[in-house]
């Protein structure tokens, strides 16, 4: 299963769908689920985290509480030089601006898998395209 940096930080800050992202990570894990994702994931995450400590959305424990508890996610890390053609592909296919979000997907693609994540508009850019983009905010109590 790949995840992206969007339901990473969903699960790791306070947000609407927050529920919903711990609960796919929790049945994903349970289920024992691998979680992939590109290297990009880490410098996005990170990224965000700090972002929030700086324009004080949450005080600066809580953001290193929460980079210390991605650091101990079990997710494998995949090299992105191998995914930078096939992300370039996508964008031209979906016809994205940019290929951050093309690098989970081209992930997720040559690995046969779905890829989750937080962010409604990618999987609605890439949706006809790429069926196995799932948006975690239609996760229930009943399913996954």
């Amino acid at each position: 299963m790949c995840v992206d940096a969007s339901l990473v930080i969903a699960s790791l800050l306070p947000e609407t769908i927050s529920d919903r992202a711990d609960l796919l990570l929790d049945r994903l894990r349970a289920a024992g689920e691998a979680l992939i994702a590109p290297a990009l994931l880490t410098a996005e995450v990170s990224s965000a985290l700090r972002n929030a400590v700086f324009t004080k959305r949450i005080p600066s424990e809580l953001g290193e509480a929460a980079l210390d508890a991605f650091k101990q996610y079990p997710i494998r890390l995949h090299e992105m030089s191998g995914l930078m053609h096939s992300a370039w592909a996508w964008a031209k296919a979906v016809n994205a601006p940019r290929l951050y979000d093309m690098y989970y997907l081209a992930l997720a693609d040559s690995e046969g898998c779905d890829l989750w994540t937080a962010d409604r508009r990618l999987v609605g850019l890439v949706g006809r395209s790429f069926a196995r983009a799932k948006w975690v905010g239609e996760v229930t109590e009943g399913n996954a």
